[in-house]
């Protein structure tokens, strides 16, 4: 379900538009969705997301603190890596797109709805298929990832909570990520790869 006050805090942003819609629980299965609140016309704006509130690599090359390292990061591990340390240190830290971040996934014991984390066990079952091979393929680079991004551009944020909570937000970020990435086209421009508000 989508937290009350992520619409406040979207409907603050300059360029944000929040239009006839409303939060509820999804009727197509788990979490919640957007529902109309009035008759709309083809064409009528429903939602708009100003591109100050996308976590974008081109936001998180911008960070003065996290900036120059995601940036090196980028280079030899690719965006996608440098786009996850920047959703991580988000996830550790209370930020100003806190309402937003309450709407990504989140581990759950009794349902992992993600492979990255299912346990070795759930894995296994893959065993033989091109989804095992790509699902530890994944894996590795999220864990390489992880022990990148403490060991310089999080390091800070292993102190202040603990080498278990970054590994955890880097994988979170990773979920994120390949649950909600798309490439943003702001009038033609092609800004480039970016997780937005759903």
């Amino acid at each position: 379900m989508l937290p009350p006050g992520l619409f406040r805090w979207l409907a603050a942003m300059p360029g944000a538009h929040v239009g006839p819609v409303r939060v509820g629980p999804s009727e197509c299965g788990m979490g919640g969705g957007l529902y109309l609140t009035e008759r709309v016309s083809d064409g009528d704006l429903l939602f708009a997301v100003p591109h100050s509130a996308v976590m974008s690599v081109e936001a998180a090359f911008a960070d003065p603190r996290l900036g120059t390292g995601l940036a090196a990061l980028s280079e030899s591990d690719g965006d996608r890596a440098a786009l996850a340390g920047f959703v991580a240190s988000k996830l550790l830290a209370s930020d100003a797109r806190s309402p937003y971040l309450a709407t990504l996934p989140a581990r759950s014991a009794v349902d992992p709805q993600h492979m990255l984390w299912w346990g070795r066990d759930e894995v296994s079952l893959l065993e033989g298929t091109g989804a095992h091979r790509e699902c530890l393929r994944l894996r590795e680079e999220v864990d390489e990832v992880a022990v990148t991004l403490s060991g310089d551009t999080l390091q800070s944020d292993v102190g202040r909570c603990g080498q278990q909570a970054v590994d955890e937000a880097v994988r979170a970020a990773y979920v994120s990520i390949l649950s909600r990435a798309f490439t943003i086209d702001e009038g033609g421009a092609g800004v480039g790869a970016g997780a937005a508000p759903p």
